[in-house]
C-alpha cells in the first residue's frame, strides 16, 4: 500500500475493515492513494525542472534561455549546469567590470582567468554640419569626456554668392578664428589649429587666431562674415525694378574625436569567437544583459589576438 493510502486508512474507523485487502474500501483507498502519490511526483518534477541543480535536458535549456546562455553542441547536462550556475552568480553582480568579463568568458567557454580586455570611453570620430547665415548662433554638444580640438570647414551654399572674412567664434570661451579672404560657392575652407587650406591650397598666412577648443560641455558658437552681415532688407519697389533682400547660407562642418561618456567596448579575439561557435550578435546580447542601465556597450573584434588583460 502506498504512503498516501496508509495515511488515509489511519483516519478511517476500524469497523470499515480498510485493513482487509479483500474489502472494497481497501481497493478504493489504494487507488486514491496511488493517484495522489503520482500527482505528488509530478509536482516534485515540476519543481525540480525550475532548479539548475536538478533540471534535466530540455528543462535545463529553458533555464539557460532566461540568461541567454546556450548549450554547446556536445555539452552534457553537468557541464552546462556548471556554466549556468557560474553565469547566474555573475549576473547577480551585473553592471560591474568583473561581472561583464565573467559573462563573456562563460558565453565563449573560456577559462575563468582568460584575459579579456575592456576599453572604457572608446574614441570615435564625430561630424556635424550646420547651414547658417551670418550672425547665426548655435549650440554644440560634443558628447565627450574631455576637451577636443575640432577641425572646421566652411563652404558657401547660396548659388552665385561670395563672402569675405568669415569668423567662427566660441561665445562661451571667447576664442575665435578669422580667414582674411573671400569664398565663393564651390570653395571649401578647412581650418585646423592655426592652419588653413582653401580647396587644398595652404592659406595659413591669412588666418587670425586659431580654431577654438571644443569644451566637453555644451557651448554656444557664432558664425559671421562681412558680406552677409551687411546685406540690406528692402520692402519697397522702385519704378521699373524691384530690390529684394538676399540670404547667403554657408555650411559649417565640425569634426572631432570624442571619448564617449558612459560607454565601453569589450575586446575579444576574432579567432576565439569563431572557435567558440558564438556569434557577435549573441555576445552583444550577453554584454547588454550584464551592463548597467544607461550605459552603452559594444563588441570589438581584435586582429591580431589581444595581448594582456584586465
Amino acid at each position: 500500500m502506498s504512503i498516501k493510502a496508509e495515511r488515509i486508512s489511519e483516519r478511517l474507523p476500524h469497523f470499515y475493515m480498510h485493513w482487509d485487502r479483500r474489502a472494497t474500501i481497501s481497493s478504493i483507498v489504494g487507488a486514491v492513494g496511488k493517484n495522489m502519490d503520482e500527482a505528488e511526483k509530478d509536482f516534485v518534477s515540476i519543481m525540480q525542472a525550475h532548479w539548475v541543480d536538478t533540471a534535466p535536458g530540455e528543462d535545463l535549456d529553458r533555464i539557460g534561455r532566461l540568461y541567454s546562455i546556450q548549450r554547446k553542441a556536445t555539452e552534457t547536462d553537468d557541464d552546462y549546469r556548471g556554466r549556468l550556475k557560474t553565469a547566474v552568480l555573475s549576473f547577480k553582480g551585473g553592471g560591474t567590470r568583473n561581472a561583464i568579463l565573467m559573462m563573456v568568458r562563460i558565453a565563449m567557454g573560456l577559462p575563468p582567468d582568460y584575459p579579456v580586455a575592456i576599453e572604457e570611453n572608446p574614441a570615435v570620430r564625430l561630424k556635424k554640419t550646420w547651414k547658417l547665415m551670418a550672425g547665426t548662433e548655435w549650440t554644440v554638444n560634443p558628447r565627450n569626456i574631455r576637451d577636443a580640438e575640432p577641425e572646421i570647414t566652411i563652404a558657401v551654399e547660396t548659388e552665385g554668392a561670395r563672402i569675405s572674412d568669415p569668423v567662427i567664434r566660441n561665445l562661451d570661451t571667447g576664442e575665435s578664428i578669422m580667414y582674411r579672404g573671400e569664398l565663393s560657392r564651390g570653395d571649401v575652407l578647412r581650418l585646423a589649429g592655426a592652419k588653413a587650406t582653401l580647396n587644398g591650397k595652404d592659406v595659413s598666412s591669412k588666418i587670425e587666431g586659431s580654431v577654438p577648443v571644443l569644451p566637453r560641455k555644451k557651448t554656444k558658437w557664432q558664425y559671421t562674415e562681412s558680406v552677409g552681415a551687411n546685406l540690406g532688407a528692402f520692402d519697397s519697389a522702385m519704378f521699373d525694378r524691384s530690390v529684394f533682400s538676399v540670404s547667403i547660407t554657408s555650411a559649417i562642418t565640425m569634426e572631432w574625436t570624442a571619448n564617449q561618456p558612459a560607454t565601453f567596448d569589450v575586446i575579444v579575439e576574432k579567432s576565439l569567437l569563431d572557435k567558440s561557435g558564438v556569434s557577435e550578435a549573441y555576445l552583444q546580447e550577453i554584454v547588454n544583459m550584464a551592463k548597467g542601465c544607461g550605459v552603452k556597450a559594444g563588441i570589438r573584434l581584435a586582429e591580431p589576438a589581444t595581448k594582456g588583460g584586465i
